[in-house]
């Protein structure tokens, strides 16, 4: 099963699509999704794509424990926001909590930036801090319009099967 963490980028309505592309290869999805991005989609729209009830707070269900040792977390789009909280590992949401709780557990974490090119510039730190951890990795966005920019759905797919495959093989 893959865990899909839905952040409040624009790029959020590009998840519905990624969510069914994941369903038709066979992959199960759970969706987490932040209060931004519950703001762009509706929670309903991720429910349908996924068949799977859609995780948009932490209840007494500890969700964040419950879902972290999945095959993989993706988070996509990943925006500057949640990008920095991880960095840093400030858990004060459902998404920020599971990706912590999940780091303890080497879940592998892919992050799929998506933000304005001046955001994603500022946070080049963060992502470098980030990429040298265990368990973590980055699909370089398109870049284009000055932003970065959601890459293809099938270019998403094919690392999250990748990174899946090679960690089963560990």
């Amino acid at each position: 099963m893959i865990v899909l963490c839905v952040t409040g980028s624009i790029a959020a309505t590009e998840s519905i699509k990624l969510a069914r592309e994941f369903r038709r290869n066979d992959v199960e999805v759970k969706c987490f999704m932040s209060e931004a991005a519950c703001e762009i989609i509706h929670p309903n729209s991720m429910e349908f794509a996924t068949g799977n009830e859609v995780v948009t707070k932490l209840t007494g269900k500890i969700e964040h424990v419950k879902y972290s040792q999945e095959d993989l977390i993706l988070v996509a789009p990943a925006t500057a926001n949640t990008i920095s909280k991880f960095a840093h590992k400030i858990a004060d949401d459902a998404i920020s909590t599971l990706l912590i709780t999940a780091y303890g557990h080497d879940t592998p974490i892919i992050f799929v930036p998506s933000m304005h090119d001046s955001m994603y510039a500022a946070i080049k730190e963060n992502i470098d801090k980030i990429k040298h951890e265990k368990s973590a990795i980055f699909i370089n966005p398109r870049m284009d319009e000055g932003k970065a920019k959601f890459p293809s759905k099938e270019d998403i797919v094919l690392e999250s099967l990748r990174t899946i495959n090679l960690n089963k093989k560990e």
